[in-house]
């Protein structure tokens, strides 16, 4: 009976590794996707087995979950320039990022992020976000997602965002709209329009600090500017008592009920 050389059976082993184990799998493994690039304790990220802390340029591979607590934020500089602003008692796993390719997928157990998606040029690219219920897929955009007690929330800021239940039944939703997905095999609401305090509420929920990606857009602040603006003119009543001093040095206050001003009372 003839027995194998030991570098023969080496090399059939590793033969058939290569072909169990598909080589993109073998790439993938501990590939970066970006870092930590601001953080709010408590903020913690699950590698495997391991329970790492996440301070500022701390390093997210494919597979990490990011994990907030109560009072707990966090931003993630996703390598192809994205940025997603997770907000607090929430936990997502970053399931590939493939900058090259333009190929992400995010799923997000439950809590709160808002995604601010680099334009996707690439054939074939694809941004998604997935729950239990339901999937976000964009091409480049500014929106928040909202997950928990099973309800499935998206408000857009910019661009328009695909948004789809387990059974493929999607609708389009817009800037400044809004659209929920109760079950995931129940169609998605129509979107509607989002009110301010929505807008507002979901951008302060998921901010990590002073900047634009963890903020409140600039065109918003300009509509909040031109409301403002519009009730200053619709509303003259409204004045504001301005101080000067009186020739005898009394104060004289303008627009408002005194002495010299009896118009006013």
């Amino acid at each position: 009976m003839k027995t194998r050389s030991p570098m023969l059976m080496l090399a059939a082993i590793l033969t058939s590794l290569s072909i169990a184990v598909p080589p993109e799998l073998g790439a993938q493994a501990g590939a970066k996707a970006g870092e930590i690039a601001r953080a709010i304790p408590d903020v913690g990220i699950a590698r495997g087995a391991q329970q790492l802390p996440a301070p500022v340029k701390a390093l997210i591979d494919w597979g990490d979950v990011v994990r907030t607590g109560d009072g707990g934020r966090a931003r993630v500089a996703l390598d192809d320039g994205s940025v997603l602003n997770v907000g607090s008692s929430s936990s997502l796993t970053v399931t590939q990022h493939n900058a090259a390719a333009q190929q992400t997928q995010i799923e997000l157990e439950y809590g709160r992020v808002r995604s601010q998606v680099v334009k996707q040029s690439k054939p074939n690219s694809k941004f998604e976000i997935h729950t239990s219920v339901g999937v976000a897929g964009v091409v480049g955009t500014d929106f928040f997602l909202g997950f928990e007690n099973g309800l499935f929330q998206i408000l857009v800021y910019e661009g328009t965002v695909k948004f789809c239940n387990l059974d493929g039944v999607c609708v389009t939703v817009g800037a400044g709209q809004t659209a929920t997905i109760r079950d995931g095999h129940q169609p998605p609401d129509q979107p509607s329009q989002a009110t301010p305090s929505e807008l507002t509420e979901a951008a302060v929920a998921t901010s990590v600090g002073a900047t634009t990606a963890g903020g409140v857009p600039v065109h918003h602040i300009g509509t909040w500017w031109v409301v403002g603006l519009t009730l200053a003119i619709a509303v003259p009543a409204i004045v504001v008592p301005v101080a000067t001093r009186g020739g005898s040095g009394s104060t004289v206050l303008k627009g408002g009920c005194n002495p010299n001003n009896p118009s006013a009372c």
